[in-house]
């Protein structure tokens, strides 16, 4: 630790001794912007509880807010963009699963077989939407509306038919859903779970906005294994899937094709497009797309598979050869708002990337 970041770790150490009672401490870390973020990255590296943990979060978020929330300069975007492939996922280790979050909302469970969030709803308004990539053995998507829980919750039946019994009651809003399905959450009152799955979660914050109706997970310890590098390399292992389908409704189910729309050099399928855009990239071999600047919104970028580079300028900096940071397979790429920005295939294979855009204002609370 240099002398220049001492005095910023000692102020993120008293705000995590008592962060109650040290405001004062906290503000002087976000205060620090940029020259905050080395320590921070560092500490939110490490593996730790959960608590902890999202309070250094919170503290990332706020550094965030005040950067993305402004016209920022191109250096400093690249330098938004640096610690965060630095940072990569930040990482929260429950019993059932690991969640590698982002600041923006987007995050990835990587859930343990036959566990999986509680059944739950969400109080205040939050958007979610789930994109299926991995369904072990016995896994399934539960939703159903709250009136229709209400009508057959009991929770000895229920802990019944979690171990294996049938009961139609619950069997109506159990689906086993395929790779590449999609369930989008834009409701209050929709009783909701996944179960032994990999997942995308594209949401409009990571914050936890529910009420648990049923939690099956309490009590349970979490698994020794369940460490950074572990999670890494699970994560690098993670097949995106080849075709997607929205998945609507409860008993009865609409299931439509999200066909990919194409463009020069490769094709993208958007599984949500409202406030927040959700949606899947694939880039052919020494391809790049459109130069593009969202004024309003920020985006994250997970890079599943591939190599190369992506330009980050500001509007004095679009000349012939634009400033451009480089990515590898897991690196997530973050680009702020009114920056220009196009992603570059410089490797022999197809690129594969998942997107998340959304306004820092709604993100970063």
């Amino acid at each position: 630790m240099t002398n220049n970041t001492a005095p910023i770790l000692n102020s993120i150490q008293t705000y995590l001794k008592d962060p109650a009672a040290s405001s004062v401490s906290a503000q002087r870390v976000v205060d620090g912007g940029l020259a905050s973020l080395p320590p921070l990255v560092e500490l939110l590296r490490e593996d730790a509880p959960i608590a902890r943990t999202e309070l250094l979060e919170a503290l990332y978020k706020r550094i965030l807010r005040a950067l993305l929330t402004r016209p920022i300069s191109g250096p400093d975007a690249r330098q938004v963009a640096h610690y965060q492939k630095q940072l990569g996922f930040v990482m929260k280790y429950k019993s059932y699963a690991v969640k590698a979050a982002t600041p923006l909302g987007y995050s990835i469970f990587l859930q343990n077989q036959g566990q999986g969030f509680s059944f739950q709803h969400h109080l205040v308004h939050k958007l979610e939407v789930f994109h299926i990539v991995q369904v072990k053995p016995g896994g399934f998507v539960f939703l159903c509306n709250f009136e229709d829980w209400e009508k057959v919750y009991e929770p000895r039946a229920f802990e019944n038919w979690l171990a294996g019994e049938a009961n139609p009651s619950y069997d109506r809003f159990k689906f086993v859903p395929n790779p590449g399905d999609v369930f989008v959450i834009a409701e209050l009152g929709i009783v909701h779970t996944v179960i032994g799955c990999v997942l995308e979660e594209y949401a409009t914050v990571s914050t936890d906005m529910v009420k648990r109706l049923h939690d099956q997970n309490e009590g349970r310890a979490i698994p020794a294994a369940f460490t950074r590098a572990h999670t890494e390399q699970a994560l690098r292992a993670i097949e995106p899937p080849p075709r997607h389908r929205l998945v609507r409704g409860f008993g009865d189910r609409d299931i439509a094709a999200i066909e990919p729309q194409s463009f020069p050099g490769g094709e993208r399928v958007v599984l949500c497009d409202s406030f927040l855009r959700a949606a899947c990239y694939r880039l052919q071999p020494r391809s790049e797309t459109a130069l593009a600047c969202d004024e309003k919104r920020a985006l994250i970028l997970r890079v599943a598979r591939g190599e190369g580079r992506v330009v980050l300028a500001d509007n004095t900096e679009l000349g012939a050869a634009p400033p451009a940071i480089e990515f590898g397979g897991g690196d997530l790429i973050l680009i702020p708002p009114g920056i220009h920005y196009a992603v570059r295939n410089e490797g022999p294979d197809e690129c594969e990337y998942s997107e998340q855009c959304i306004a820092p204002e709604v993100a970063l609370v």
